[in-house]
């Protein structure tokens, strides 16, 4: 779930090789469901308002911010595991967000 009028880039990367598995764009003030690959993955996150691509992101203004927990995506019981990650701040949410560098993301 994305904040009205912050788009983001949102990178699952491997826990155990630090590969990223998977890059989706998340258009401001909408939720996108995607099936993810089975295993654990560090989740990173870049916002802005003006997208430029892939390349550039959202130009000198991008932020960037990984969660601060891994998230298990696996086969429980004949039922995936899944998440629902919201990409802004919730008062008394769970999620911590910590700021990274561009080099990080």
């Amino acid at each position: 779930k994305a904040a009205p009028g912050r788009h983001n880039v949102v990178k699952l990367v491997e826990a155990s090789s630090r590969v990223p598995a998977m890059t989706i764009f998340v258009r401001g003030g909408t939720t996108v469901s995607v099936d993810v690959p089975l295993g654990g993955y560090e989740i990173h996150f870049a916002n802005g308002t003006t997208w430029y691509g892939y390349e550039r992101l959202f130009g000198n203004v991008t932020r960037y911010y990984k969660a601060g927990k891994m998230f298990d995506f696996r086969d429980a019981d004949s039922h995936i595991q899944g998440y629902t990650i919201t990409l802004y701040e919730v008062r008394e949410g769970n999620l911590r967000i910590i700021e990274i560098g561009r080099h990080e993301f």
